[in-house]
């Protein structure tokens, strides 16, 4: 039987509101905590052990454990949108601006084919008839485009060029809402260019679900004049004087 670890109210709900984001000064304001010292609370509450050992045993819960939160973690970080895309091959006919003149020799050379057909085929009379008659919108449109380019010897008409096979890159949507489920994916959604999808930043998800479970530990220590600030500053505050102590900004004597 396990034993029940001791915590006050506002503990108990430090634990629950930090599973929900692993953000430490967050969840200890949402705990009632004040804001002023919200970012020492939250360090300090992840230090005790009790307090630790409540987030394991909440995070069990969930069925995250330290084997599942290192995959997850894998996961996040080698999160790629390309394994989201499939590519085919596909038929794309291009649209395309042609001159008069050249459109009137294609359709006359269409017509020869077909004259050719007609003769080696061996209609009957009315079915030569009937075969001529499907060729007269092609001489139609060969006598117009004949009366317009006198008119304009610069005259064109888009048309449909050839067709040819190119790449079609499509989203896997399975995969995608497969993943967002998971937590892979932070989310998606239509906006006016089309599908936007939004990953969780790798590094920052491998730190915090690495440091849930302990699996590193690191620890600051800034001295100044002999005397160690370790363990007396916020995260916060720590990594404020790490940035002055780089830019040159820190006076160690004051």
């Amino acid at each position: 039987m396990q034993t029940e670890i001791k915590l006050t109210v506002n503990q108990r709900r430090f634990v629950e509101e930090y599973c929900k984001d692993f953000n430490a000064t967050q969840a200890a304001i949402r705990s009632g905590y004040s804001a002023k010292t919200a970012a020492v609370v939250g360090y300090e509450n992840l230090r005790k052990p009790n307090i630790s050992a409540a987030i394991s045993a909440r995070l069990d819960e969930f069925s995250l454990t330290a084997e599942e939160l290192t995959k997850k973690t894998a996961d996040i970080a080698r999160g790629n949108l390309a394994d989201y895309m499939t590519t085919k091959m596909v038929e794309f006919t291009p649209r395309v601006r042609k001159g008069l003149a050249e459109l009137i020799a294609e359709l006359e050379y269409e017509l020869m084919l077909k004259e050719e057909f007609c003769a080696e085929k061996g209609y009957t009379e009315e079915a030569f008839d009937e075969f001529q008659a499907m060729l007269e919108p092609k001489r139609d449109q060969i006598l117009a485009y004949q009366i317009e380019l006198r008119r304009n010897p610069f005259a064109t008409r888009l048309v449909s060029g050839e067709t040819e096979l190119v790449p079609h890159v499509e989203v896997d949507m399975q995969k995608l809402i497969a993943d967002k489920e998971r937590g892979i994916i932070k989310s998606f959604k239509y906006g006016k260019n089309g599908l936007e999808v939004e990953l969780y930043s790798a590094d920052a998800a491998m730190d915090r679900l690495m440091r849930v479970r302990g699996m590193y530990k690191d620890k600051l220590d800034i001295t100044t004049k002999d005397q160690s600030l370790n363990e007396k500053v916020s995260p916060e505050e720590a990594q404020r004087l790490l940035q002055q102590l780089a830019s040159g900004q820190y006076n160690l004597e004051g």
